[in-house]
């Protein structure tokens, strides 16, 4: 068997199930009684998402090359990061989606899905070049990011379109999004000062793990109550909400 595509999948579909079960093990049966979203409606978003990354990591093969083009580099990474979050946009901003709960959890399984198939595409795409122990344990440091990146903009975008301010959301989820594309294009540069690549590394796994942090175990329960409240309902089993 291919050890590149055996660890790609390990990471990339893998690592994402075992978040979406870890995050939304408390929002649905068997432990809630009355789930807050639909379990099939979120698996189907999910695939959108697959399909989603699949696309948008096609367009990271052809811009990669670019971001450490002086002058150029920084346009790149930005737009690029504004691509990701507006495909999610494009996906939710739907009237059926549009001032619920709910869908602040398929923000989620979008985006989750989506960063599945970036960081799937990323592994398996870099390992094709045969990199040496040090160089793939940062290509699945790199992937890793874009998964919770995914997952937790992908909330950042749910929430916008459930409190039916799409826009205001979705530009905060570019602002994380291109910044953390701004922080990792020395991982890019062919240079023999290696450290850089490292620092750019942790920088953007920092960045990565707060934003997801923030956005599932901050911000998403209180979101829940708040939409709740708007649509006149109240829920006393909201998870993490004190």
């Amino acid at each position: 068997m291919d050890t590149g595509l055996a660890l790609a999948a390990l990471i990339g579909l893998g690592s994402a199930l075992v978040l979406m079960y870890a995050v939304l093990r408390n929002y649905t049966y068997p432990k809630i009684e009355e789930p807050f979203f639909s379990d099939p409606t979120l698996f189907k978003i999910f695939t959108v998402g697959l399909f989603e990354g699949t696309l948008l990591f096609v367009l990271y093969t052809y811009l990669w090359q670019l971001f450490t083009v002086v002058g150029l580099g920084f346009v790149v990474a930005i737009l690029f990061g504004a691509i990701i979050e507006f495909a999610k946009l494009v996906t939710l901003n739907l009237k059926r989606f549009s001032g619920i709960s709910d869908t602040i959890f398929y923000g989620f399984g979008l985006g989750l899905g989506l960063g599945a198939a970036m960081a799937f595409g990323m592994i398996y795409y870099w390992l094709k070049g045969e990199l040496d122990v040090t160089s793939t344990i940062m290509v699945v440091m790199l992937a890793l990011q874009y998964l919770l990146l995914g997952a937790a903009n992908g909330v950042v975008v749910g929430e916008g379109v459930a409190r039916r301010k799409p826009m205001e959301f979705t530009l905060q989820a570019v602002l994380y999004s291109a910044a953390f594309h701004l922080i990792i294009i020395p991982f890019y540069m062919e240079t023999d000062v290696i450290w850089i690549k490292y620092v750019a590394l942790i920088a953007a796994s920092a960045l990565a793990v707060f934003i997801f942090y923030r956005a599932i175990y901050r911000r998403l329960p209180k979101v829940v109550d708040d939409v709740l409240k708007m649509n006149g309902k109240t829920r006393n089993d909201i998870y993490g909400l004190k």
